[in-house]
């Protein structure tokens, strides 16, 4: 018989480490250009307190 299958998750290698840090060439910009308010959908209102209603109801208490 033929060897055994070839381990496939084998994929891993460990990197040397060189020795040299490396510096990033220029500071990357971050910006926020969300809206002040962000659009939800009645669709996912009701999906985040079909998953989330019992947290929320233990948060901020049931609904008036």
């Amino acid at each position: 018989m033929g060897a055994g299958p070839a381990d496939l998750y084998d994929y891993f290698r460990p990197v040397e480490p060189s020795g040299k840090r490396r510096r990033a060439q220029k500071r990357i910009a971050i910006t926020d250009d969300w809206p002040e308010i962000v659009p939800i959908t009645e669709a996912e209102v009701r999906i985040i307190e079909a998953y989330f209603g019992d947290v929320l109801d233990e948060l901020f208490g049931p609904l008036p």
